[in-house]
C-alpha cells in the first residue's frame, strides 16, 4: 500500500500484491472500525459520517525471477465527511495493511 501524500480524493484506485482473501483478512484486522461485506469483493468502512467502499478485483500475477506474486486492484470510493475524515479513515489502513520492503 502507497500512502496517500497529498489531498487523499473520493475516489482513486491502487494496484496491491494480495490474493483476495489475504487483503480481507489484513482489512479486517486493519481496520479501527466494523468492516461490512456487501458482496464478493465489495467491503464497507464507516467512520462517523464518512463511508468508504472498497471494491477489490484480480488483477493476475507479478513474476519477479521464481516469485510469483498475486495482485489486485483496489478501488477506494468515498463518501460524506471531508478531506480530513477520509484521511482519518484510510491513514490507518495504510499503516496496519504496509508490507515489509524496501
Amino acid at each position: 500500500m502507497a500512502f496517500i501524500s497529498g489531498p487523499v480524493p473520493e475516489c482513486f484506485e491502487r494496484e496491491v500484491t494480495a490474493s483476495p482473501a489475504e487483503f480481507a483478512r489484513d482489512l479486517r484486522k486493519a481496520s479501527t472500525v466494523e468492516v461490512e461485506t456487501v458482496a464478493p469483493g465489495h467491503f464497507r468502512l464507516r467512520g462517523g459520517a464518512t463511508r468508504l467502499d472498497i471494491h477489490v478485483a484480480a488483477g493476475g500475477v507479478r513474476r519477479i525471477g521464481l516469485l510469483e506474486l498475486p495482485t489486485l486492484s483496489v478501488r477506494y470510493e468515498f463518501s460524506g465527511g471531508s478531506e480530513a475524515d477520509r484521511r482519518a479513515l484510510l491513514l490507518p489502513l495504510d499503516r496496519a495493511m504496509q508490507r515489509g520492503g524496501g
